[in-house]
């Protein structure tokens, strides 16, 4: 397997654990925590504002991360 798709496949998977996180807070504060989200406005919030800005930072961590091990 290439470096390049690697870091690719790292870049990927970054993404979907960076959009997976703040769904999983929010759940978890909303069901454990007692917190009420009536009109559906903090679920928004999480999955399109927190989600694609905490996939951008975990995918371009991982393959930064993944980049430097597999350097020479």
């Amino acid at each position: 397997m290439s470096r390049g798709f690697r870091i690719f496949l790292a870049f990927l998977a970054g993404l979907v654990a960076g959009q997976a996180l703040p769904l999983i807070i929010y759940f978890v504060a909303t069901t454990f925590f007692g917190l009420v989200d009536r009109d559906g406005g903090g679920a928004m919030g999480a999955f399109f504002i927190l989600g694609p800005v905490c996939a951008l930072v975990a995918g371009t961590v991982a393959a930064i991360i993944v980049a430097k091990r597999t350097a020479r």
